[in-house]
């Protein structure tokens, strides 16, 4: 999937590359932070589960208004109920990380004009449509577990045959703001915050009711019922809390996961000129 993802982006720069009609072609990267919201993130974005992400990016300036990039990113969102502040995150003890990668594709409608030998603060908004993909983790005694193969509420076992297990690589749109400035003749400066809109509720591995444990462990192995339902980790007598059918994914709203990411940029600028093919 990240050679697919590749072969798209090499793909949008040699379009870029050969229309000389734009104002300006832009590429570079930006750096900054990522961080989600979700069944394990307390019902807020917790500052403490922010991580640092990194992406290349390509803007073509199709006029002073418009531009379209193409985004390659990646970043890293996580959870855990033991930041929870409620007795019942508290009982419940489940946590999660993941890498994030996004292949997106995204317009930018500038606020004011962006003009190429004015180097003015421009702000603008984006929006676009992207793929991703992630792979929801978890710790236990030192070891690194993947949750999805697990089935962690009862997905791809026979009692539980309706549930299926979810795509790891899925659709997300990307909407956000940001500011950008020429600084150089060749050179433009740039700050954006984005929201990205999922269509799983699964980004965390938590989403529905409780399966019985039993029925995990015996589909997928005895670490995997253990992981279904980790309140035995707090309970005084080392059982679950919680029993068949019991809510286990529970936050304010009832809409997918989402994932933030946003950062600086700098962009190298090829003007028009600079491209155009030559004539014979």
């Amino acid at each position: 999937m990240i050679k697919l993802k590749v072969g798209i982006f090499l793909s949008l720069i040699s379009f870029f590359s050969l229309n000389s009609n734009a104002q300006s072609i832009e590429f570079g990267l930006l750096f900054g932070a990522s961080n989600y919201y979700g069944d394990l993130s307390n019902n807020t974005v917790m500052p403490s589960q922010t991580h640092l992400s990194g992406s290349v990016l390509g803007r073509y300036n199709i006029d002073e208004r418009w531009a379209v990039k193409g985004f390659f990113g990646y970043g890293r969102i996580s959870g855990a109920d033991s930041l929870g502040s409620s007795a019942y995150r508290k009982a419940r003890n489940l946590s999660f990380y993941s890498d994030v990668y996004e292949f997106s594709v995204q317009f930018e409608l500038n606020l004011i004009k962006n003009t190429v030998y004015k180097r003015r603060l421009v702000p603008f908004i984006f929006a676009g449509i992207g793929v991703f993909n992630y792979n929801p983790k978890t710790k236990i005694h030192d070891s690194i577990i993947e949750l999805q193969p697990l089935g962690t509420e009862g997905q791809g076992t026979t009692i539980y045959n309706n549930l299926q297990k979810y795509a790891l690589t899925t659709v997300c749109i990307p909407i956000g703001f940001g500011l950008k400035k020429r600084v150089a003749e060749h050179v433009t400066v740039g700050i954006e915050a984005g929201v990205r809109i999922t269509f799983t509720d699964y980004l965390d591995d938590v989403s529905g009711i409780y399966a019985d444990s039993r029925v995990v462990a015996a589909s997928y192995g005895q670490m995997a019922g253990r992981l279904s339902d980790r309140s035995w980790e707090k309970s005084t007598d080392g059982t679950n809390v919680f029993r068949e059918g019991d809510q286990r994914g529970f936050k304010s709203f009832k809409f997918s996961d989402i994932y933030f990411m946003g950062g600086f940029s700098v962009t190298y600028v090829f003007r028009n000129q600079a491209i155009k093919c030559p004539k014979f």
